[in-house]
């Protein structure tokens, strides 16, 4: 009768440590879903890409962010020849449009991240498909310095 009355207790206690965990961002993360783009609806695809090509041109404006952004990827290329490394971009969209969130691997120097966060966090691109899978992924490949 001792070990019935423990497990309401046990579970009690065990649902409220879980709840807390989960409030102070101590449980596990929540995985972002994805899908491959052969699998996602053409409305999705056809969003991704215009996005993608949208955020380039972003990053190809003259402001002083985008700018000193595309000089660092200058500077980090492997050789003269090769291409500036492609930017994996993970975009979490409002539903009027406004980029909310902007999530990257760190460029390995921390103004070149905040001038990345700065040239795309904040922006308008047009509302995203109902539905659709957030974070937005893109790849982005700027044109090396010339």
């Amino acid at each position: 009768m001792t070990g019935a009355a423990t497990r309401p207790r046990l579970s009690s206690w065990r649902a409220l440590a879980t709840g807390l965990a989960a409030a102070l961002g101590l449980a596990a993360p929540v995985q972002a879903q994805s899908l491959s783009p052969e699998a996602a609806p053409a409305a999705w695809v056809a969003y991704a890409e215009a996005a993608t090509h949208t955020v380039k041109t972003w990053l190809e404006e003259y402001g002083e962010a985008a700018s000193n952004l595309r000089l660092y990827l200058h500077q980090t290329r492997s050789g003269p020849d090769q291409p500036t490394p492609s930017l994996e971009l993970k975009l979490w969209i409002a539903p009027d449009g406004g980029v909310s969130r902007v999530g990257f691997a760190p460029l390995g120097d921390p103004e070149a991240d905040a001038d990345l966060q700065t040239s795309v966090q904040g922006r308008r691109l047009p509302p995203p498909p109902s539905g659709m899978l957030q974070p937005l992924r893109l790849a982005v490949q700027l044109e090396a310095a010339t």
